[in-house]
Order: C-alpha cells, then structure tokens, then sequence
C-alpha cells in the first residue's frame, strides 16, 4: 500500500432505502494514487462503488465534489503567515477557517453486480488564483484532509425487468487524507522548481515592457527586481514611521 493510502476511510454505511424504492449504494474512499501517464498532473481516486442489496446495477453516472477540510488540521507559524491570502490573518480564521472546494469530477460507472471499484480523474492545476492551489502550496508538509461526496444517478432493473433509475442522494459521504509531499512530488514531476502565476493581458504588457527597458534575460530577474525595490521602499518606510 502507497503512503497516499494511509489513513484513508470511509463514511460509515448509508441508510437503507424502502423495498420499492432505488436500490442503496455504499461509497468508499479506497486510496489515493498519482497517474502515471497523464498529460497532466492528475490524482487517481480509487471509489469503492456496492449495491448493498447484492443486486445488479445497470449504470452509474457519478458526480464526486472534492473538498479540503482545511479546518481538520493544525498549522504552525510560517504555514498560518503564508496562509493570510487565502483566510486572512490568523485572529480571522475562526469565521474564515474552512472548506475549499478542489474539483467536481464526473464519471459513467459500467454494469456491475454486487459492487465494482471506480478510479475518479482529480487534475492538479498550477494556478495561483485558485484557493485550493494556493492552499497546497503554503503547506510545509503532514496531510492534507479531504471531504468527499457523492450524488448522481443510478440505472437499475426493476421486479418487473423494466430499466429503472433512482438519484444518489448527497448524505453519501467518504473522507480520507493525501499526504502533501506527495502532492508535492506530483508537482514536481511535471512542472520542477517553477511556478505559474496568470496575469490579464495589460499587466503582462506593462511587465514585459518593464523587462524590455530593463535589458533583463528572463522574467524572473524583473520581478526579482521588483521585489526588492518594494522591499527596500517598505523598509525605508518603516524606519520613518517607527
């Protein structure tokens, strides 16, 4: 078993349904796993997916939201310090602290009897303006603790033989943890020491031309220079005001 499967459970068992109602389904986070192969940095979500009745299922059309359950963990200084961008400052987080939503992933489950397993697709972008990128990236290690749940629609042969379908209801619920070096890892596999940040067509303009003017060879020595002409500004400032 991989580290990303540490720790990783499921949501106690469903309610039963009625006799002549939808068949119950059960839901398990199994493990977490990153694809090998994919174009781009991807977290394979291994579901277990049973009929609690033994029955058979015709189809599956599966809708899992992804969430980070940010409020589940600690964080020490430097974490909480570069975390003020997504809750504020540390004396806001006790209404600001919570879930970040990550993905909303799809997927057609085959005919299966009993149960099946399913491996859910969750890409890992690389942008800074999502909540969830900038949350992952601020974090110097332990687990990252995820909420998952689960709604859809089932397809399923009735008494009478007749394909029927019935709604997955969200109390469907798994939860699990993914180890952040080895989000980390991914990250680095596909996109090594750099980082991406997006910008609206004037700032790049304005940013360019500024590298241009300045005879810089790459856009990291532009902002490199930027920075540390804020930071001096910020330190002469406070030598004034102090």
């Amino acid at each position: 078993m991989s580290e990303a499967d540490r720790e990783v459970r499921g949501a106690g068992p469903p309610r039963e349904a009625g006799a002549k109602g939808a068949p119950e389904l059960g839901l398990d986070l199994l493990g977490i796993e990153a694809e090998t192969f994919a174009a781009t940095p991807t977290l394979n979500l291994r579901i277990g997916l049973k009929r609690l009745d033994g029955g058979p299922v015709q189809c599956v059309l599966l809708t899992t939201t992804v969430t980070i359950a940010a409020a589940r963990r600690d964080y020490d200084e430097a974490e909480r310090d570069r975390l003020a961008g997504v809750f504020g400052t540390p004396d806001m987080w006790d209404r600001s602290l919570r879930g970040l939503t990550w993905a909303r992933v799809g997927a057609t489950v085959p005919t299966f009897r009993g149960g099946t397993e399913v491996t859910l697709s969750l890409p890992c972008g690389h942008d800074m303006q999502v909540a969830a990128d900038r949350y992952l990236h601020a974090l110097g290690g332990g687990d990252v603790p995820l909420d998952l749940t689960f709604n859809g629609t089932v397809f399923y042969p009735g008494e009478d033989g007749r394909l029927r379908t019935g709604q997955i209801p969200w109390h469907h619920e798994a939860t699990g943890v993914l180890p952040v070096q080895a989000w980390r890892d991914l990250m680095d596999r596909y996109y090594g020491a750099a980082r991406w940040l997006r910008l609206d067509d004037a700032c790049f303009g304005r940013l360019a031309a500024y590298r241009a003017r300045r005879a810089h060879s790459s856009f990291d020595e532009t902002v490199d220079e930027l920075l540390r002409r804020a930071e001096a500004a910020r330190e002469e400032e406070e030598e004034w005001t102090g």
